[in-house]
């Protein structure tokens, strides 16, 4: 696992998106108590950024790679499912709103305060957890 400063680094600079899925990976981390390879992830959401921007932050608080192949991005709404070798997993999916809250938060305050936000805020107020 990465701090956020390496995920950062990894993706190129401080954004919302990055650190929401940072903040989504380590929580089914927590919950599914799984290493990197013991752990799968599906992501489902639009191919395009910023949505995708969020998949290094679950690489980087996962351990999950494309190299490893043990992530994968299908098209579809904004959803993460994370499940360990012996059928464990945890579902999380975007409330209603945030993708609008976060485009706002960057067209006022710019992506790097924007991130600093979404860092402060409880991941419940940004996701709901299940299928």
């Amino acid at each position: 696992m990465l701090s956020l400063e390496e995920a950062v680094r990894l993706h190129g600079h401080l954004g919302p998106w990055l650190v929401l899925g940072y903040k989504i990976g380590l929580r089914a981390v927590e919950l599914l108590g799984a290493r990197s390879t013991d752990l799968f992830c599906t992501v489902y959401m639009p191919r395009r950024r910023p949505f995708t921007c969020a998949l290094d932050g679950v690489q980087a608080a996962t351990g999950c790679t494309l190299g490893k192949l043990n992530i994968e991005l299908r098209e579809g709404g904004v959803r993460f499912v994370f499940e360990r070798r012996d059928g464990k997993r945890v579902a999380f999916r975007l409330r209603e709103g945030v993708p609008a809250l976060l485009e706002h938060l960057i067209g006022s305050l710019g992506a790097e305060e924007a991130a600093r936000r979404i860092l402060g805020m409880d991941l419940s107020e940004l996701v709901e957890e299940g299928d």
